[in-house]
């Protein structure tokens, strides 16, 4: 299909009013199959292509988020304009035509993956939140395969270096025709603002897939996270001056108010970043972000001035839990594989306790900034960040490998997962290590430290060698 068909399919499910959708639905089906009659071959393939697609987009979770349930919050599932039922009977209608025409292939492709929907545990967060049993949404964890994580509920979508460069080598004939072009275009672009140029295009992409859902929700969910060049995280004015120019082009590309945030790392420098973007009205994304001190310093400064409709801060769970376990094994506790499994548990407790409850509650009332787990090493992540708090929602991040882990097997969705109790002892056996007592405690580190930390360190070491090997690409 060609990215007009993918924008048409993506207002159909997400831009019709519910109670229209049922008369446009069959009426566009129509024009398609009246087009279909005169069209070359190639063409035939893409409206086949198009009517299976729309097939799978109303048995999936994009239904839920209009269609379905959603009016001005996610709590109004029993509206339901549009029922399951009135849903299967136009799929069905679909995939009848497309088999008539003889491409019974994408009519079995279009099922099998229905049914995978159907049995995503990941699908059942999704609903049990439009539902008010959960307050926890999740997003894509990479630079492709979006709308297959949206058809399972996915409400936004991080990018960084690391993951643009694996986008590239995934498509290496797309994103080297994208390359060529765009150096055809800026003949002097250096090789960072080429790289700044390549960037924007999988933003773009992303986020016009994710603007009808930031447009319903009123700017709460359906952005895209783009993270600065990690080669600046100790340059507060270079990260400001890069995030001016790149929201300006975003601005262009996208006609309006861009549904993107910045990732901003948790640096001593990112909290002046911090600052400065969401008092323009530019949301970020705290990344390369793991303890409570760092939690407190961002939440305080984007609290005091931002005026963005909606921030995050990740709080990276491998990457700390990793290195805490590496201490854990030294110290000699035996069972440290399990026991590391708790350390971003504890700190995601305290977190929200601490910055998210009401001060009626003992809390500061952080409002302005949502908590976002991610690089999760194993459904356990996934499982224990899941909760029904009314003050913010939670968000989770998650990798297409951690996505089909997750979904490969029936799991119980405890909505209140995120406040399970460590085992016995775990809490003193963690204690052991440095590092989680570093993170755990609100005065762990100085911001002095924040650069220091050894997590910080390797996860920014990480992205500039995947930033340089990048930038390498874009250049040669």
């Amino acid at each position: 299909m060609t990215e007009q068909d993918t924008l048409i399919l993506q207002d159909l499910i997400l831009s019709t009013p519910s109670a229209e959708f049922t008369t446009r639905q069959p009426v566009w089906r129509q024009e398609l199959v009246t087009e279909y009659a005169s069209a070359s071959e190639e063409r035939q393939g893409e409206i086949a292509e198009m009517l299976a697609e729309n097939a799978l987009d109303m048995r999936s979770v994009l239904a839920d988020w209009r269609l379905k349930c959603w009016e001005k919050h996610p709590h109004s599932a029993s509206r339901a304009v549009v029922g399951d039922e009135a849903l299967a009977g136009m799929a069905a209608e679909n995939l009848a035509q497309v088999r008539a025409w003889g491409r019974a292939d994408l009519a079995d492709a279009a099922e099998a993956e229905m049914a995978s929907i159907a049995a995503s545990n990941l699908a059942k967060l999704s609903r049990m939140t439009f539902a008010g049993e959960a307050n926890t949404y999740w997003g894509n964890d990479y630079a492709a395969h979006l709308k297959t994580a949206m058809r399972r509920g996915a409400a936004l979508v991080t990018t960084n270096p690391v993951l643009v460069n694996v986008a590239r080598k995934e498509q290496p004939e797309y994103w080297g025709a994208v390359r060529d072009e765009l150096r055809a275009q800026h003949p002097g672009f250096s090789p960072v603002e080429m790289a700044y140029a390549l960037t924007i295009q999988v933003v773009v992409q992303n986020a016009r897939l994710m603007r009808p859902i930031w447009e319903l929700t009123e700017g709460r969910s359906g952005y895209v996270s783009l993270q600065l060049s990690p080669e600046c995280a100790s340059d507060a004015e270079q990260m400001i001056s890069e995030a001016k120019w790149v929201y300006e082009r975003l601005s262009e590309e996208l006609g309006g108010v861009p549904n993107t945030v910045f990732k901003v790392p948790g640096t001593k420098a990112g909290i002046e970043v911090a600052g400065e973007l969401t008092a323009g009205g530019m949301g970020v994304n705290i990344t390369v972000n793991y303890s409570l001190p760092q939690q407190i310093a961002f939440a305080g400064i984007i609290e005091k001035r931002s005026t963005a409709p909606v921030s995050f801060r990740t709080q990276m769970d491998g990457r700390l839990d990793d290195p805490v376990g590496e201490e854990l094994e030294a110290a000699g506790v035996s069972d440290w594989t399990e026991v590391k499994q708790w350390c971003t548990t504890l700190i995601r407790q305290r977190e929200y306790r601490l910055l998210s409850k009401a001060p009626q509650a003992g809390g500061l009332g952080c409002g302005k900034t949502f908590p976002l787990p991610a690089a999760g090493r194993g459904a356990w992540n996934i499982l224990r960040s899941i909760h029904n708090e009314p003050e913010v929602p939670i968000y989770i991040t998650i990798f297409p490998d951690r996505q089909k882990e997750f979904d490969a097997e029936p799991r119980e969705l405890n909505p209140n997962g995120m406040w399970d109790e460590a085992p016995e002892g775990y809490r003193d056996k963690l204690w052991q290590s440095r590092l989680f007592r570093q993170a755990y405690e609100p005065d762990g580190m100085t911001v002095d430290e924040f650069d220091t930390f050894l997590p910080t360190v390797r996860t920014l070491k990480q992205f500039c060698e995947s930033y340089q090997e990048f930038l390498g690409w874009v250049a040669g």
